[in-house]
């Protein structure tokens, strides 16, 4: 909740760096991502054309008797396995390149759902829906007697969006209900901007 009022009060007073680090944190993102996945399909689909030429010459070695067919049967049975492999590879890479093309939504969505939380009082399931696409808890440290757990949130469309600090972005004033015998207390990332 901390985190989301962080962002709506930043997202309302600096909207036009907002609207910079989100354009460029999440053009990035999803372009890396894109280029990862579109590199890794054009692979596969390389490797599923030079298999099928493989398989030909196999099968003409075969005819042409260089070898037999007990080798043949190993060796096609293979190429056959490893096609069957990499199509379904290839048609899960298209599903995610077709996903990530739509899952991002506008800027101007984004900024206006994240206006409507700003003066909430309590998380709600469609306000974690609406803003965060995932959480990333770490294991729990401990140095020099107190426990550390990094915690990071990844928004919709921009990712994991470190707030900076300003001036008018709420401080750390929130009650988290823990168990008997755990303090709590937060710490955002310093990030200069």
């Amino acid at each position: 909740m901390y985190e989301v009022k962080r962002l709506a009060c930043f997202a309302s007073e600096y909207e036009n760096d907002f609207i910079k680090a989100m354009i460029g944190r999440s053009a990035k993102e999803a372009e890396n991502g894109r280029i990862r996945k579109q590199r890794e399909l054009d692979a596969l689909t390389a490797r599923d054309r030079e298999l099928d030429m493989l398989f030909e010459r196999l099968y003409e070695d075969n005819v042409s008797g260089k070898i037999d067919d007990a080798r043949f049967a190993k060796i096609s049975k293979r190429y056959e396995q490893e096609q069957g492999e990499n199509a379904k590879k290839i048609k899960a890479l298209r599903l995610e390149l077709k996903k990530d093309e739509s899952k991002c939504m506008d800027i101007d969505d984004f900024l206006e759902t994240v206006r409507r939380y700003t003066d909430a009082t309590t998380i709600t399931k469609r306000m974690v829906a609406e803003l965060i696409d995932h959480i990333e808890v770490y294991h729990a440290e401990k140095q020099d007697g107190i426990t550390n757990q990094r915690v990071v949130i990844y928004y919709n469309c921009i990712g994991a969006f470190d707030v900076p600090d300003r001036r008018k972005i709420p401080e750390a004033d929130i009650i988290m209900e823990t168990r008997k015998g755990i303090a709590l207390s937060y710490a955002p990332e310093q990030v200069a901007v």
